[in-house]
């Protein structure tokens, strides 16, 4: 397999990223973090999620009836993993962390196989698409880059998020994670930069990509040089986003 093999086999098989680009919008971009919190807990929630599971899959099901199936496997493979998520995670007794992991792998892991099992279709739908084959690559590059990227971060290295001491009468008297000035910047900030990362290397300016870090690291210089913690907190972030853009790029556009 060559290097850019992964995005050619996506190209071919349309149906491939137009799955995953169903799955990461119900999955992230359409949920909010009060829906991700209590859909296992309040049915009403619960019942929200699989609406946005449901409208994009049946948008596809409306474009290309022939996924029909397996639009309806997904939505069931779904509603069950989330029905159940409450229970499954008391029997396998997990962390928030490897039930994140597993739940991702199997829902992506159904996806797949589904678009797969519609290779020779997916054959017909690119040579229909011609020229324009490549764009369900580019929109399922920028929807990883953006919202999927700052909730895997949280997930994976959100230990890290240095802590602020709050102090009365010279002690200690709780800890309290570090915020933006303004609620959600850090988190905008971060889809900002790996958006302008994505087109710099759409457009092939690699070297572009150091000019973003420049103006992140300057309007941050003076915590990175007061802050040791967050410093360290600062380039695991940074780093993560490199790593991210470009395993994406790699999976879509290269």
């Amino acid at each position: 397999m060559t290097f850019n093999a992964l995005s050619h086999v996506l190209a071919l098989n349309p149906f491939i990223p137009l799955f995953l680009i169903c799955h990461f919008l119900a999955d992230f971009h359409l949920q909010s973090q009060l829906v991700a919190d209590l859909k296992e807990k309040e049915f009403s929630y619960l019942l929200r999620h699989l609406c946005h599971v449901a409208w994009p899959l049946i948008l596809l099901g409306l474009l290309q009836p022939i996924v029909w199936p397996a639009v309806v496997v997904i939505f069931l493979s779904h509603a069950l993993l989330d029905g159940l998520k409450p229970l499954l995670k008391r029997l396998l007794n997990c962390s928030d962390k490897l039930y994140f992991s597993l739940d991702q792998l199997i829902h992506l892991t159904v996806s797949l196989g589904l678009a797969l099992n519609l290779s020779q279709e997916g054959a017909i739908l690119a040579t229909q698409l011609g020229s324009w084959n490549r764009i369900p690559n580019m929109i399922l590059f920028f929807l990883l880059i953006t919202k999927p990227a700052n909730i895997a971060f949280r997930v994976y290295f959100g230990k890290y998020q240095p802590a602020k001491l709050v102090l009365k009468n010279d002690q200690v008297l709780q800890k309290q994670d570090m915020q933006a000035t303004i609620a959600g910047a850090g988190a905008t900030i971060g889809i900002l930069e790996r958006v302008v990362m994505g087109i710099c290397i759409l457009f092939g300016q690699f070297a572009s990509i150091g000019l973003v870090f420049t103006a992140k690291s300057i309007a941050r210089y003076n915590k990175i040089s007061e802050d040791p913690a967050f410093a360290e907190y600062y380039l695991i972030g940074s780093l993560f986003s490199i790593l991210t853009v470009l395993l994406a790029a790699w999976i879509c556009i290269f």
